[in-house]
């Protein structure tokens, strides 16, 4: 008798949210990167970086994140559980972040990082991200 183990599959939902933190991922690297290079720029110039220190913030949560995701869409295929709890933190980060651009700078178009980490939240709470996650 020969049996088959039938590998399972990973839920479409779950599957569009790994997406797009690969995407995030990127983004948030490249744009951590940028930030860190126009900072150091103007400071190698003697020029002044308005509140610096929420700059450098901004730069290492951007880098730190960046390598959380990536090693959240990494590891998502091997069904850690760690990595929803991950992916759950950062983009309750990027909603706060996105509400504090939109309402306190009056940055609008941070409304579209809004709607996109909720939804991503909203998936990661589902059932079956929280079956897939759960093997």
């Amino acid at each position: 008798m020969v049996t088959q183990s039938v590998a399972e599959r990973m839920p479409g939902g779950v599957k569009a949210v790994m997406v797009g933190v690969w995407v995030q991922a990127v983004l948030n690297g490249l744009a951590g990167l940028l930030l860190l290079s126009l900072m150091n720029d103007r400071l190698d110039h003697g020029q002044e970086v308005a509140d610096l220190g929420l700059v450098r913030f901004s730069v290492y949560a951007s880098l730190c994140a960046s390598v959380g995701l990536l090693l959240s869409g990494v590891f998502a295929w091997k069904r850690f559980g760690w990595v929803r709890g991950t992916v759950l933190v950062i983009e309750c980060a990027i909603v706060l972040v996105s509400l504090i651009n939109v309402f306190v700078e009056g940055v609008p178009s941070a409304g579209v990082g809004l709607v996109i980490a909720v939804l991503m939240l909203r998936t990661m709470l589902s059932e079956p991200a929280q079956n897939w996650f759960s093997r």
